[in-house]
């Protein structure tokens, strides 16, 4: 159960994805693309959009854009540039998440929906990286905060946006309800079986026999300009000046007079250990549930303070069975660990005493206090060598500061920045940077766009801190932004002229293939007869697809499943070719089997509907707003 709690008083921690992924999985490195279609990214206003009067600042869409990204490269496991960006649409996936997150707060605030300060304060202490030992970290919440360039009254209303969405998404889900007819439709579509047949023919083939002339490459690169469009970039000759890899010497009577000025960073919390016995209320039992489980908790209260033993009373009563077996006890707590209402009833306990009944969202408790903590400043001995690691660091960080700048004065002068910068003892690298690149040694930050992109050919950056160190970076010359000659993306074209006709081809060869089996015919022996391969599906429902499909799409299995019996779905396209699908029989689904399955698709079937709720009331409130995106109206749609 501690457990449970635990992530309990957290759940709420999964609204802040936008918000922490970016801090977190990012390791503090921010970036943005300078190729929005919202605006440049490169100008100083303050806000890409306005929803109903709200501007969406713009320290806001480049913190959201660096999330998404890194999401879509972990799961890509690859490096997305800024034209894969935009092919993908990552752009417009943040601005619509931004104006969405909009409208929900301001339909929040229309509701009275807020979010307390003991709301706030339980889910930042929850958040693993600002813990340090398993507890909440002051030092290391402002750490964190530091390395991400953001202080902690700008985080903390971050948090509690993305904490009034989850209520006003709470509030819009709760009154959904299921019939007994949905989900009877769920089970049948459910388990419904199916055979299908299948051909398929290949784009690769058709693409080797297409012939491109050279007055076919003009005209498609004026008709695909986005796609071989580059954002405008800078060439660049930079270094990198680093904190020393041997942290300065750090002596005791400094260690002494940081533990004096910052002792707040040193005070511990009071703690408790605690136990319990637990009777669970049923989600849907109504006043009687209710009542029968605080009375029967109300007994184990009364017979524990006359005398009766509460680990015994734990193990044999409490429906936690996890801590029942430890006689009721949940170890050492802290503030912010548990639920709201057990952590107030427990901390306001003396040690031995055993609580009123306290109502949490499991059910009905009964707490007892087995010891108490309190908390107070750690020992300087205990924290003497955090200090020093924390006062080197500083040490270290200040030295190359002043580096970077005796640096940068050399390098503005010298004619040759690479030479000066080998006579340094530095080495110099070259780049062609874009906005949200990135460099090596250095990551993606949005303040190095900025500032080399506010440099003229020739100028110098002053010293920037990065991941990597100070970078100091000379604009060699600029690249503006446009679709580039035509011999550099000559083959890309001529792939792209091959491609789009060969799916074409086999698209339309797709399309005669169903036209023929219309007329009659074994399905598998025409399609052979045109050239393609076939295969077919065994008997499978959407609840238990085949085994072995091989390299079948989803897109095939779907066909098969919503074709009626005996007909040709639409042409399939896959990654590399056509499918054409053929329901062959469709079994309904076994009737005896309802029965086992209601529990499951009644849960299933009411996600479902609320998450269609949730996407309505959103639909609703865009339709209606006003939306102002780089200055004009605009209209958003989910």
């Amino acid at each position: 159960m501690i457990s449970v709690m635990r992530e309990y008083a957290r759940s709420l921690k999964i609204v802040l994805l936008v918000v922490i992924v970016v801090f977190i999985l990012t390791s503090g490195v921010l970036f943005y693309f300078g190729t929005s279609p919202f605006g440049s990214t490169g100008g100083r206003s303050s806000a890409v959009a306005v929803v109903n009067g709200e501007e969406i600042p713009r320290e806001r869409y480049q913190r959201a854009q660096a999330n998404i990204m890194a999401a879509y490269e972990r799961m890509a496991r690859q490096r997305l540039t800024p034209e894969m960006a935009e092919r993908l649409g990552l752009s417009q996936q943040v601005m619509n998440e931004l104006v969405t997150e909009a409208i929900v707060i301001q339909g929040a605030a229309k509701e009275g929906i807020r979010v307390t300060d003991e709301e706030l304060r339980a889910t930042i202490q929850q958040i693993r990286e600002f813990q340090e030992n398993g507890r909440f970290s002051r030092e290391e919440y402002l750490k964190v905060l530091r390395q991400v360039r953001l202080d902690p009254g700008q985080f903390e209303t971050e948090v509690r946006r993305q904490l009034a969405r989850r209520k006003m998404e709470a509030i819009i889900k709760q009154g959904v309800k299921v019939s007994e007819e949905e989900v009877r439709q769920a089970y049948a579509q459910r388990n419904e079986r199916v055979r299908a047949a299948w051909a398929y023919a290949e784009f690769k083939p058709a693409m080797t026999a297409v012939q491109v002339a050279d007055a076919d490459l003009e005209p498609y690169v004026k008709a695909h300009a986005a796609q071989f469009t580059q954002p405008e970039r800078r060439k660049l000759q930079y270094v990198l000046v680093a904190p020393a890899k041997q942290p300065p010497v750090v002596t005791d009577p400094e260690v002494e007079a940081y533990y004096k000025e910052h002792g707040s960073e040193f005070e511990e919390p009071k703690r408790v250990r605690v136990a319990h016995v637990l009777v669970r209320v049923p989600p849907v039992g109504g006043s009687d549930a209710e009542n029968a489980a605080k009375a029967k908790i109300e007994d184990v209260i009364k017979r524990a303070r006359g005398g009766e033993d509460f680990a015994k009373l734990a193990r044999e009563i409490s429906e936690d069975k996890a801590s029942a077996a430890q006689g009721g006890e949940l170890g050492l707590v802290g503030p912010g660990e548990l639920v709201a209402p057990f952590e107030q009833a427990a901390f306001a306990l003396k040690k031995g005493e055993i609580s009123e009944p306290v109502r949490t969202p499991f059910g009905y408790h009964a707490i007892r206090v087995l010891d108490i903590r309190e908390g107070g400043k750690a020992p300087l001995k205990d924290v003497a060598a955090k200090i020093k690691e924390t006062l080197g660091t500083q040490k270290a960080e200040r030295a190359a500061a002043a580096r970077a700048d005796e640096v940068k004065t050399a390098l503005a002068a010298a004619p040759d920045f690479a030479a000066e910068a080998r006579r340094l003892g530095l080495e110099a690298h070259e780049s062609l940077f874009g906005r949200g690149d990135g460099l090596a040694g250095a990551g993606r930050d949005p303040q190095v766009d900025e500032a080399l992109f506010g440099l003229a050919p020739g100028g110098v950056s002053a010293p920037i801190k990065t991941a990597g160190g100070y970078l100091i970076a000379k604009v060699v010359a600029q690249v503006p932004a446009g679709v580039p000659p035509l011999p550099e993306i000559r083959d890309r074209v001529v792939e792209g002229i091959k491609r789009e006709r060969a799916e074409q081809q086999v698209t339309d060869k797709a399309r005669t293939l169903i036209a023929s089996l219309g007329k009659g015919g074994d399905f598998a022996a025409t399609a052979k007869a045109e050239g393609f391969t076939t295969g077919s599906l065994p008997a499978f429902s959407r609840a238990e697809p085949p085994k072995d499909r091989g390299s079948l799409p989803p897109g095939v299995l779907l066909a098969a499943v919503q074709t009626p019996a005996g007909q040709i779905a639409e042409p399939v396209r896959g990654e590399g070719g056509v499918y054409v699908v053929k329901t062959l029989e469709r079994q309904p689904a076994p009737a005896d089997g309802f029965e086992k399955e209601r529990s499951d698709l009644e849960k299933q079937v009411l996600e479902q509907k609320r998450a269609l709720a949730w996407e309505d009331w959103i639909r609703g409130r865009l339709a209606t707003a006003k939306i102002e995106v780089g200055g004009q109206p605009a209209t958003m749609t989910r």
